[in-house]
């Protein structure tokens, strides 16, 4: 009998979302009246409420240990539509492809 050659998919090699955490590292802007986040957790940026960050760059949301969300019942929109093994996330964890990633999730180039 020969064998078959397994099937690879082209998240492979990218880790499980589940303790990764690496996409917590991107500064995440918070969209006016569709993020219910904790006050406490939330800084300004030139005008634009944002996630606060750790002097890591880690979003204060992560826990440092389980590298889990500690709202993930009450994270940004952002972070729900954010896509494992798509650009962004190979970015964020050192596999990136093309140009840096942008600096903020969520955020929108002005023309």
């Amino acid at each position: 009998m020969v064998a078959k050659p397994l099937m690879t998919t082209v998240s492979d090699d990218i880790p499980a979302c589940a303790g990764c955490g690496q996409c917590c590292h991107l500064l995440v802007e918070l969209a006016p009246l569709v993020d219910d986040v904790p006050e406490e957790m939330v800084v300004e940026h030139a005008g634009v409420r944002c996630m606060d960050q750790h002097g890591d760059g880690a979003c204060v949301a992560l826990d440092p240990l389980s590298r889990l969300c500690t709202i993930y019942e009450r994270r940004p929109q952002v972070c729900r539509d954010f896509q494992r093994a798509e650009v962004l996330c190979r970015r964020a964890i050192g596999r990136g492809y093309g140009p840096a990633a942008s600096p903020a999730l969520g955020s929108h180039p002005e023309a």
